[in-house]
Order: structure tokens, then C-alpha cells, then sequence
């Protein structure tokens, strides 16, 4: 079967894909979510938010998830870093927390789906920096197939957790990634002007005012 073309981009490691989303992305949209005066308020507005967007683009749910797995070599050379935090223990505890996380995350997909590795793409980190040699990013793209996904709770890891593996869900049908960064928002990245065009209208009442004149733009096709 023909690649669609999201799922070509996601495949090409030239596409790096890293945030902010919407200002690298040509045909994007960006939405706002977390609505409230409280977080209570504002987690509960996001999910509602998020789940009516989810049944815009996808009917029939994601076909594809695409998220990143980041690896960083801790062992590094220099001075005893205790000095650098009051509770050395507790900083240990959590180094292994987050590796936990993203380890779990990622076996338990690759365990039950279908799913490609893009290794070693690109990183925030310029060369020169720090973390430029120690850190890297593999993008893992799973295959609904006739599994299918719980797109519910994969939308609601992003909006809830302070650290995730920035869960992607993808429309090979709609040629879009839906992205949830946090509770505040999500872009939708599309792959052309054209399917952009045809979820303008519908996604309208949920855009972010501050990025609409930027929307529109793209809207009319200005260079």
C-alpha cells in the first residue's frame, strides 16, 4: 500500500519534527485547550477541548502514534555534581524515574504494535552545547493495524503529565499530526495546504487568538 504522505514525512529522518510545531510547520494550526481560572479548571477544560478536536480529525481514531524516545548518556566526566543539589539521592531517584518512564512507554508499545524506528535524528541542542554529544532522539512511529489505539488516554498523558514523551496522534486518511503538548494547547500539523484547508472552518472555535493573523496568512496562501 502507498505511503500517505504524513506517514512519509514521519519516516524521513530529514523531518525532524520538534517543537514548537506550529511556527515549523507550513500548513499548521494551533488550538488552545486548558481553559479556567484553577488547573483543576483548566485540565478539565483541555480534555474536553481535545476530545472534540480528536473527533474532527479522527472518526475512526488514530491510525498511526508517533512519539520520541530520547536517550542521554549520563556518564559524563568532571566534578562531583552533590554539590549542585541539596538532596544528591534525590536526584538520582529521579534521573532513574524519567528513564523508567520513557523505557516503560516505549516497550509497552513497541510490545503490542506494528512500528518503525527513526534513529538519530536531530536534538534542541546546536553543536558546541553540552548536551549535543550525549543527547539523541529516535522517533517511534506504531501502526494501529486492527489494534487500534486508547486515544483517550494517550491525549490525556499529554495534557496531564509534566514529562511525556511527546505523544503524537497521526490521520494518514487526514494527513495530519495532532499534538498535544500540554494542557495550554496543541498544533495540527498538516502535510498540505489543501487538507489544511478542509479542517479550517471546523477548527476555527478552537484556534489560539494570539497566533489567528499567523493562520490566516496561511489561510490565504501569503508568502
Amino acid at each position: 500500500m502507498a505511503q500517505s504522505k504524513i506517514e512519509a514525512m514521519l519516516l524521513d529522518p530529514e523531518f525532524d519534527y520538534l517543537q514548537p510545531y506550529f511556527y515549523k510547520n507550513p500548513w499548521a494550526l494551533r488550538c488552545e485547550l486548558g481553559l479556567g481560572t484553577d488547573r483543576a479548571s483548566q485540565i478539565q477544560t483541555a480534555r474536553a477541548r481535545a476530545r472534540q478536536i480528536h473527533a474532527i480529525l479522527f472518526p475512526n481514531g488514530a491510525d498511526l502514534v508517533a512519539f520520541n524516545y530520547w536517550l542521554l548518556d549520563w556518564s559524563d566526566s568532571g566534578e562531583a555534581e552533590g554539590a549542585l543539589y541539596r538532596d544528591s539521592a534525590g536526584e538520582v531517584e529521579d534521573r532513574l524515574r524519567r528513564e523508567q518512564r520513557a523505557l516503560r512507554f516505549l516497550s509497552e508499545m513497541q510490545m503490542k504494535y506494528r512500528h518503525v524506528s527513526v534513529k538519530n535524528l536531530k536534538t534542541y541542542a546546536a553543536p558546541g552545547e553540552p548536551e549535543y554529544e550525549t543527547m539523541r532522539r529516535n522517533r517511534i512511529v506504531c501502526y494501529a493495524d486492527s489494534l487500534g489505539f486508547d486515544d483517550p488516554a494517550l491525549l490525556d498523558g499529554q495534557i496531564e503529565s509534566e514529562e511525556n514523551s511527546e505523544v503524537s496522534l497521526v490521520s494518514t486518511e487526514h494527513e495530519c499530526i495532532f499534538s498535544v503538548y500540554d494542557d495550554r494547547g496543541c498544533d495540527i500539523v498538516f502535510a498540505d495546504r489543501e487538507h489544511m484547508l478542509a479542517f479550517y472552518d471546523r477548527l476555527r472555535p478552537f484556534f489560539l487568538a494570539y497566533d489567528l493573523a499567523e493562520m490566516e496568512r496561511r489561510r490565504r496562501n501569503e508568502g
